[in-house]
């Protein structure tokens, strides 16, 4: 959709062209050689090592003589260099002098990259080359028509002519920027306000959409190589990345595609129970919330609130191409029996989240960004994140768990859904969050060859589900036999911190998942 755009990269060195514009009488003299103090036989090389130090001594950050002198002056310079780095221009003034050339065809552009040259800056329209009182002087003629913003009173954010302005936004920005490059005098650049401003209305809570008017900013247009009208560009987080070029239709429709497309997101997306429980297992501080969302991307406002509660503060995912009406029904819209639109904070103790929390406001950026901050400051106060992991073939092959682990694992084997085991073990997990513990749980109808490795086969206590201490690097471990109540699986694993006898030994070579 978009490439590339070329870095403000510095000003050349080298000039573009020569402008012929100005009118003498008679035989012009003028010894180019002289100008800038080479032999007539002297070679590419030299005549550019002179011209570099000639046009260095005229510039006027270095040059002390009054600006008129220093103004002519440089322009010699550079129309002496000009002639004599090109071989066909230097045999004509060779043969014809000054004289000689005069009759080439000029154009304003030469002129132009010489201004660029001398006033680092871009002209105000067409330059010319005059010769007044025996100098030399640029004489800029102004573009017709009008010069005023069209972008004020709108919600298009229009970057002011200081260019502190700009290097504060653009330069230092902490966020992505679109900028169009326009001109009031131009038709094209007219005829899209109403289609930008529909851009910028349906941004403007969760992307920066400006404008630069290059009549009044033309150094600004100029570093950024904006040489067509009007010109867009997006602007990324990296402050060293240079711009993209947007070169689609210049319609609302067409740039909210893409600069939608262009933002960045660090909402995970999950499609199923799997992929839930891996990303809720990876939740490492910060609430845990999900978007359930007909669209087929990532909304643009979710990107843009994941980036500013992205991990460790908050972790957003989404859940998307969700059936609005609820006939087909995606497997997650299913399990959590959600309207679409609908955002969720989840509980990560389930086997696949519950539902702490459903967000019922208005789903406008500001009000959902009230709402997180709340979860925030919640969580913090909460301390680290209290769950139970998903024991999984992963997550066993990296180590946790395995036959080399010298840490204390306890194991919830669970095959039911008790809301009373799931509230005590919540309660575990939260008070137990910050020990040097593990705390798994793995599905048990899943696995059934846990039975055999733990001895639970011919377990007399009841339950469906069980509660097991596991030192692995040892292949010990110990039952509970006690009622999967808080209290009692609290005991449970501060006797066995504290020295309390695993008495069991892995009934297997190697436990697999």
């Amino acid at each position: 959709m978009g490439r590339r755009g070329q870095g403000l990269g510095p000003r050349q060195t080298a000039l573009l062209g020569l402008a012929w514009l100005f009118v003498t009488s008679g035989k012009d003299t003028t010894d180019y050689y002289a100008t800038l103090d080479v032999g007539k036989k002297a070679d590419k090389t030299e005549i550019k090592k002179a011209y570099r130090a000639k046009s260095l001594e005229y510039h006027p950050d270095k040059c002390e003589l009054e600006h008129d002198v220093c103004q002519a002056k440089f322009i010699e310079v550079s129309t002496a260099y000009e002639v004599l780095s090109d071989d066909e221009k230097r045999k004509v003034y060779d043969k014809h002098g000054v004289d000689g050339l005069k009759e080439g065809a000029q154009d304003s552009d030469n002129a132009k990259a010489m201004f660029r040259q001398y006033f680092g800056r871009e002209p105000d329209g067409n330059v010319r080359i005059v010769r007044r009182g025996g100098q030399m002087m640029f004489v800029e003629e102004g573009e017709p028509g009008p010069q005023e913003n069209i972008y004020d009173d709108t919600s298009v954010i229009q970057l002011q002519q200081e260019e502190e302005v700009w290097k504060n936004y653009i330069h230092q920005r902490d966020e992505p920027w679109v900028v169009q490059f326009y001109k009031p005098n131009d038709d094209e650049s007219v005829a899209i306000k109403g289609e930008y401003v529909k851009l910028a209305d349906t941004f403007k809570d969760f992307l920066k959409i400006s404008a630069v008017n290059c009549r009044k900013q033309r150094n600004i247009c100029g570093q950024a190589s904006i040489d067509s009208f009007p010109a867009i560009r997006w602007f990324p987080l990296d402050r060293e990345a240079p711009p993209e070029i947007y070169e689609g239709p210049l319609t609302a429709k067409a740039l909210g595609k893409w600069a939608s497309e262009m933002m960045p997101d660090s909402a995970v997306v999950v499609e199923d129970k799997h992929q839930l429980r891996r990303w809720l297992d990876g939740v490492k501080s910060g609430p845990a919330v999900v978007l359930f969302t007909a669209s087929h991307s990532t909304p643009a406002m979710w990107k843009a609130l994941s980036t500013e509660f992205k991990p460790p503060r908050a972790n957003l995912a989404v859940v998307r191409r969700c059936d609005k009406n609820g006939v087909f029904k995606t497997p997650l819209q299913r399990d959590f029996d959600v309207t679409i639109p609908q955002v969720v904070h989840l509980d990560p103790l389930d086997e696949h989240g519950k539902i702490a929390e459903k967000y019922t406001f208005e789903l406008r950026k500001e009000v959902l960004t009230l709402w997180l901050q709340k979860l925030v400051m919640q969580a913090k106060k909460a301390g680290p994140a209290a769950t139970f992991k998903e024991w999984t073939t992963q997550s066993l092959e990296a180590g946790e768990c395995s036959p080399k682990d010298s840490q204390f694992c306890f194991l919830w084997l669970k095959a039911g859904a008790d809301p009373h085991v799931e509230e005590a073990m919540r309660k575990l997990a939260q008070k137990y969050r910050t020990d040097p513990i593990k705390m798994l749980w793995v599905n048990l109808e899943m696995t059934p060859s846990l039975l055999d490795a733990f001895a639970l086969e011919e377990s007399e206590t009841g339950h469906t589900d069980f509660f097991v201490a596991f030192r692995p690097k040892r292949s010990k471990f110990k039952v509970h036999k006690g009622a999967l109540r808080f209290e009692e699986l609290d005991a449970f694993v501060d006797g066995t911190l504290n020295g309390g006898p695993l008495e069991g030994r892995l009934k297997v070579p190697r436990i697999e998942l």
